[in-house]
């Protein structure tokens, strides 16, 4: 059966519009957390919700400049933006979807006996913004 899915399409780093790298593996967390609220008359009466947060694990091979330059905006508190890069096609889950303002908090390198080394950055984003296919 062929697969009817083209994944042409990749997420990447952007800084001001300029794509830095694409990125070898990305890890959402999508914590939208919502809090039953109960009185002394009776349980979850209603619900409190709190503020949303975006965090990520994307991981880039130390390849060329672009570990250079993701370490320099990790240092420089420096936003940039998670973006789909669409090489020919339109299959893709989403339209679009766009991490905006986000940051980088930690960052790991993981050195490989045989194979390209690899960094993973631990991030947050202040804004997502999605588009259903």
């Amino acid at each position: 059966m062929p697969d009817s899915l083209k994944w042409d399409t990749r997420l990447a780093v952007s800084v001001d519009a300029q794509p830095v790298t694409p990125i070898d593996s990305f890890n959402p967390t999508f914590n939208v957390p919502v809090q039953p609220l109960h009185s002394l008359e009776a349980d979850n009466v209603a619900h409190i919700v709190q503020p949303q947060a975006y965090t990520f694990t994307m991981t880039v091979k130390a390849i060329g400049t672009a570990v250079a330059t993701l370490t320099g905006l990790a240092m420089d508190n420096t936003a940039f933006t998670v973006v789909v890069q669409q090489a020919t096609g339109t299959d893709w889950t989403f339209k679009s979807i766009a991490l905006n303002d986000c940051y980088i908090t930690s960052v790991a390198s993981t050195i490989v006996i045989d194979g390209v080394p690899t960094t993973t950055f631990n991030c947050i984003s202040l804004q997502a913004v999605r588009t259903n296919a």
